[in-house]
């Protein structure tokens, strides 16, 4: 698999006061390269909160622009019961792979069912976006019975998000609707300009404004073709303001009417969990689990965590059991308000090198997690 996890990219971040405190085929991610004199992931900074959300239970305030984590209000209608999952952990449990024969393999290791596999198109060009019988058609449901995910950019390399605003592209993404629906997939996730908060995809918000008009377009274009399809609006990690305009993170949000989960991509690092007080900062800082965990909550949307993993690469807090026993203690907190999770298994040399499996990079964290994910 080619393909690098790109949540790595310093930058300012902006607490609630204002202050800065595959060869052939593309299928995975890209992005995640080091800059001179840069580190590749950024670091993080305190948020504070009005109450306080350690493992994201709390509600938050119905603000898109500026969400707070206020009192839990007795309007706020949560989510409905979560059907249980094939894979006995109490919520939807996923992998990555290119092809089922790879989520297979997580599955033979972790002794269960992988409930959800993440897959990423080929972002060449609108027909491998939008038409191509691959990723989607290598996961039908006759392949793979579980669900699926699929992380989609907004528009190819030589698009814009002004033309998209515009709804220029609708008519392709009511195709990606038709190729859903084609494979039996009508009903996926799919991450729309996934991690649109930092800057190493293309994609990445320039004009939140045009970039939320861009959305809506796409996610409308999409759901006219594939009704059943599930909006998935993510973000990335410990990056608590937008590239260039250095806007707030949730100004990008579109609105509750164009998005069905609210998701983000956190991995182990800058800095990494290593101790209680650190994951509890970085969970409560604008950009963390905990604070889109509350917002999701208080909008009555299901929650996800799409990627997360270890960090063996700069920055990451390597071979880390602390960090997963507090991933599958949030997730446990959060069953009743996630959608899924998904651990991205990975161990190219220029990417986050987070593998517990096929290879073992961090055999403690491996067996931690078998431990806790995997069957008794």
């Amino acid at each position: 698999m080619v393909g690098f996890r790109g949540t790595g990219a310093p930058g300012r971040t902006e607490g609630p006061d204002g202050t800065c405190s595959v060869t052939a085929r593309q299928r995975g991610r890209a992005g995640y390269r080091a800059r001179p004199g840069r580190p590749l992931w950024m670091p993080l900074t305190a948020l504070t909160m009005v109450m306080a959300v350690v493992l994201g239970v709390a509600a938050c305030s119905d603000q898109p622009e500026r969400p707070r984590a206020p009192r839990p209000s007795p309007t706020t209608t949560p989510p409905s019961a979560v059907e249980p999952a094939p894979s006995g952990l109490g919520w939807v449990s996923g992998a990555n792979g290119n092809f089922p024969a790879d989520v297979t393999a997580w599955a033979a290791w972790t002794r269960r069912p992988v409930d959800l596999a993440i897959v990423f198109t080929d972002r060449a060009n609108w027909p491998s976006i939008t038409t191509a019988s691959w990723p989607v058609g290598a996961f039908t449901r006759a392949a793979f019975p579980g669900e699926l995910s699929v992380a989609q950019p907004l528009y190819p390399q030589n698009g814009n998000e002004q033309a998209c605003a515009r709804g220029e592209y609708d008519g392709y993404w009511a195709q990606f609707g038709q190729t859903l629906s084609k494979y039996g997939r009508g009903d996926a996730y799919v991450r729309l300009g996934w991690e649109f908060n930092g800057d190493w995809f293309w994609w990445h918000v320039r004009d939140p404004q045009a970039w939320k008009s861009c959305f809506q377009h796409a996610a409308t274009a999409i759901r006219s073709t594939a009704p059943h399809v599930k909006i998935d609006w993510n973000m990335t990690a410990h990056r608590d303001s937008l590239p260039g305009s250095g806007a707030d993170v949730w100004s990008a949000y579109p609105g509750d009417a164009y998005v069905d989960v609210v998701s983000i991509d956190s991995y182990d690092s800058y800095p990494a969990s290593t101790t209680e007080q650190v994951w509890t900062r970085q969970c409560q800082q604008r950009s963390g689990l905990c604070t889109v965990a509350a917002f999701a909550r208080a909008h009555g949307k299901r929650f996800a965590v799409p990627e997360w993993g270890l960090v063996r690469s700069t920055g990451g807090g390597g071979d880390n059991p602390f960090y997963i026993e507090k991933m599958h203690e949030f997730f446990a907190a959060n069953a009743g308000l996630l959608a899924y999770e998904a651990y991205y298994n990975n161990a190219e040399a220029d990417n986050v090198q987070s593998s517990l499996h096929n290879p073992n990079l961090s055999p403690n964290s491996s067996r931690r997690y078998l431990g806790l994910f995997g069957k008794d």
